[in-house]
């Protein structure tokens, strides 16, 4: 089994949401679905009794000592650079020591995507990496990214993210995933500077290389998943649209529950798409399975994070991320 490092520290609810997951998932909750082994990253003392208090035995988690978060109002790559024992910074370094095969937090986003770079080492090929997330549209599952990693973008950015979209939705089991460039239409020629540029080049170097470009599509089709499996954009525009679609599903679901009063399935489909692949971003380009979850999060989805990351580990998405990059750095 893969061992995931789990940030004690990060996000609203932590440390006591962030045992809370621990104790959940080594509940055995998650039927035909193996319990990764766990190291809890954060001070000992506190982790043991947090531990305690829920029932858990302290033989069934590691902890690794870290002494710190960062706070949101905090500028994360000054903290880690001042502080060694930063818990992102920690549970990274476990991953690039080989002692975790992967390490989740939900804390601070700009912190954790920080720590990974510093400790884990870009992929060849990837100048910046990119937040992804699987969005479980109608058609089947869509891999949207950027959506939040890089709020900036390049038109050979956006074609190093659809590189290694490409390599997420193959570990993910989809066949030859179409690539789409998200813009303000679907004809050629619309958008901004960016998209216009970047749709050029991705129509120009992505077919030759036998990654099958769709060209531009609009926010809609990334809910709906027809005509692109992998959808590439900046960090700003991804973060937006993402929330957007959280707020649109519990929108729709709220509505139904009041005009149904016997449709509660409604807000079982928000509870199943909070805790499946869609509750945390898959961090690419990075030598090293990263998870970075909501910092609102449930100890449910906290949970699917883990579980996340470690079935990114089993099916080698470092790996299949880093081929497919090589052809294009060499």
């Amino acid at each position: 089994m893969p061992t995931v490092a789990l940030d004690l520290l990060g996000g609203d609810g932590a440390p006591e949401i962030v045992a809370d997951a621990v104790a959940l998932l080594l509940s055995g909750e998650s039927p035909g679905e193996p319990v990764p082994e766990l190291i809890v990253v954060g001070p000992p003392e506190l982790a043991r009794d947090l531990m305690t208090v829920r029932g858990v035995a302290h033989e069934r988690v590691e902890v690794v000592a870290a002494g710190r978060a960062v706070g949101m109002d905090e500028d994360p790559l000054g903290v880690i650079r001042a502080h060694e024992d930063v818990s992102v910074t920690v549970a990274a370094r476990l991953v690039a020591r080989g002692r975790a095969d992967a390490w989740v937090s939900v804390g601070h986003t700009g912190a954790a995507v920080a720590a990974a770079v510093l400790e884990l080492g870009r992929l060849a090929g990837m100048s910046r990496p990119a937040l992804a997330v699987v969005v479980p549209a109608l058609a089947g599952p869509v891999v949207l990214l950027d959506v939040g990693a890089a709020p900036d973008a390049t038109p050979d950015l956006l074609r190093q993210f659809a590189v290694a979209g490409c390599a997420y939705a193959e570990s993910l089991g989809i066949c030859d995933p179409g690539v789409g460039l998200l813009t303000i239409g679907g004809e050629a020629g619309k958008g901004d500077r960016l998209r216009r540029s970047g749709h050029e080049l991705l129509e120009e170097v992505l077919p030759p290389r036998g990654v099958r470009y769709v060209g531009p599509v609009e926010g809609h089709d990334v809910a709906l998943g027809r005509r692109a499996q992998v959808v590439v954009t900046d960090g700003f525009t991804g973060n937006v649209l993402l929330k957007g679609l959280e707020g649109a599903v519990q929108w729709s679901a709220a509505r139904i529950g009041q005009a149904y009063p016997d449709a509660s399935p409604a807000w079982q489909v928000v509870v199943d798409t909070a805790t499946s692949d869609f509750a945390g971003g898959m961090l690419l380009g990075v030598d090293g399975v990263t998870v970075v979850g909501h910092g609102a999060g449930t100890a449910e989805e906290i949970g699917a994070c883990v579980r996340l990351a470690a079935r990114a580990a089993t099916r080698s998405l470092v790996t299949r991320a880093a081929g497919a990059l090589a052809g294009w750095s060499a």
